[in-house]
């Protein structure tokens, strides 16, 4: 019962949304539903909430809700139901779903390519990582979401992905930029716990001091409250 009032009051703060595709630039497909099917997405085409927008190289979608005009970049994805802007109790009622969800599940994206177009990160932007990798797009596409003034909904976005896509957990830059992001809301707590997990990946020196610093922050934090 519990279970179930929460997801009532999640999906109330999620939904009600018409989103708009206002401009569409190369190949960008969406997926609605629980659909296998991928269908090329078309500048004044309408989306649900249950869509799922992905794009490919050189890609720009500019998808607008009543309130925000987003633009997913190449090589990323997202959920637009993420695209909105959500308070921290809307923030905390979702992780809270998320963790009872917090089971493996098959993956979306079976019928695209997995294709690595640079596994590197970008030099321009270490957040960005050029992958036909749908998991790495839909962090690519979280990104964009905090970069654009929704870090609760990239925070979101980002969980949903890694329960999903748990391979993509292993990716160091992007574990730290959101661990960053609950810290910066003041779920320390939730922070922690990411950049212990943290320590045990394969980490750069830099990294590495970030990590610890920023561990030993929150430690100190807790510990006064």
């Amino acid at each position: 019962m519990k279970i179930l009032f929460i997801m009532l009051i999640v999906t109330s703060a999620l939904t009600a949304q018409t989103y708009e595709a206002i401009k569409v630039k190369g190949e960008v497909k969406y997926q609605t539903d629980s659909g296998e099917k991928w269908l090329g997405l078309k500048q004044g085409d309408i989306l649900n909430s249950n869509s799922v927008v992905t794009s490919g190289p050189n890609a720009l979608a500019q998808i607008k809700t009543e309130k925000i005009t987003f633009s997913l970049k190449e090589l990323s994805a997202v959920s637009v139901i993420n695209i909105k802007q959500l308070s921290r109790d809307e923030l905390l009622l979702a992780l809270a779903m998320e963790d009872m969800l917090n089971v493996p599940e098959k993956n979306e994206n079976t019928a695209l390519s997995t294709a690595v177009y640079g596994s590197q990160e970008d030099g321009i932007n270490p957040l960005f990582i050029k992958s036909d990798n749908f998991g790495i797009k839909r962090l690519n596409g979280a990104v964009q979401l905090a970069e654009s003034g929704m870090e609760e909904s990239a925070i979101l976005a980002a969980k949903e992905t890694y329960r999903k896509y748990p391979d993509v957990k292993s990716i160091p830059s992007f574990r730290i930029f959101f661990a960053g992001l609950l810290s910066k809301k003041g779920l320390y707590e939730d922070a922690l716990k990411e950049y212990l997990e943290i320590q045990q990946l394969k980490l750069n020196d830099g990294q590495k001091a970030e990590v610890n610093s920023m561990t030993d922050e929150i430690k100190k934090k807790l510990m006064s409250n």
